[in-house]
């Protein structure tokens, strides 16, 4: 009888501890940190390339953020700065100064930022700049998980062949050739299936078309805002409106009595 008696005082002191425990509230400190994908991205960094949107000269990064604690009925702000260790990017070239702070809205956990980028530096077609960043606490938010408070965005406008290339393109690839190539057929990738030939030889028909007569796809095509203009070398160079500043040129060979376009290594775009 008195083992019974114990156990159930043991029983009832347990299940008035867990009740305790149910209704005990959250006393750790907000923080908040970086939340990246890691299906879209790398742990930590972002890699942003203009070149496969020819002509737009700006775009927006958006940076997801996450904090861990309470969820409150008020809206609260998180601070990002940038980081000069291993930062590369200029502002006002390369990316829009940051905002002094940013606002986790009322009820929310999860929220994302933005960073405007630019495609203004032609040197962006031979080479990447970094952008470091990292969070900093504010008053209502700390930054406590160290590992999780830096993000990196990698900004270019740099190709890379593709490995479908040489299945419809041949050996030859330059960076202007690809660059042709997402001009003025408008898709990023052709496949290896062989069911899909018929398709890509059209895109590939379209490449050489506009190759063959690029005055024609200007015309065809006004809502690009593409231009050939005329050089005092009597050559042309090709560019588009919103980014004068990036130009390919269009230049006669003497020796095949017409022009080509050259490519980053001086040699006719074949």
């Amino acid at each position: 009888m008195k083992k019974i008696f114990l156990i159930t005082g043991i029983f009832v002191i347990l299940l008035a501890s867990c009740r305790k425990a149910a209704y005990m509230p959250y006393h750790s400190s907000d923080n908040i940190y970086f939340d990246f994908d890691p299906a879209t991205s790398d742990r930590d960094s972002i890699v942003y390339t203009f070149a496969y949107t020819p002509g737009k000269e700006l775009d927006t990064v958006w940076l997801p953020v996450r904090i861990s604690g309470n969820r409150i009925d008020s809206p609260r702000t998180y601070k990002v700065a940038v980081t000069d260790s291993g930062t590369t990017a200029k502002p006002g070239v390369h990316y829009a100064a940051l905002q002094p702070q940013y606002a986790m809205p009322a009820h929310e956990g999860y929220s994302v930022f933005p960073v405007v980028i630019y495609n203004t530096d032609t040197l962006l077609t031979t080479r990447s700049v970094a952008l470091n960043l990292h969070l900093a606490p504010t008053g209502s938010l700390g930054t406590a998980f160290s590992s999780l408070i830096k993000a990196r965005i990698i900004i270019s406008n740099k190709l890379e062949k593709p490995y479908w290339w040489n299945m419809w393109l041949g050996g030859y690839y330059s960076q202007v050739k690809h660059e042709l190539f997402l001009i003025s057929v408008g898709v990023l990738d052709l496949s290896t299936d062989g069911l899909d030939a018929p398709k890509n030889l059209y895109y590939v028909g379209k490449l050489n078309s506009f190759l063959a007569n690029p005055f024609t796809w200007i015309n065809n095509n006004p809502d690009k805002h593409y231009v050939l203009e005329l050089r005092p070398d009597g050559n042309y160079d090709f560019y588009n409106e919103n980014t004068p500043n990036h130009r390919i040129l269009y230049k006669k060979d003497p020796s095949a009595g017409k022009f080509f376009f050259i490519d980053e290594n001086g040699a006719n775009v074949i």
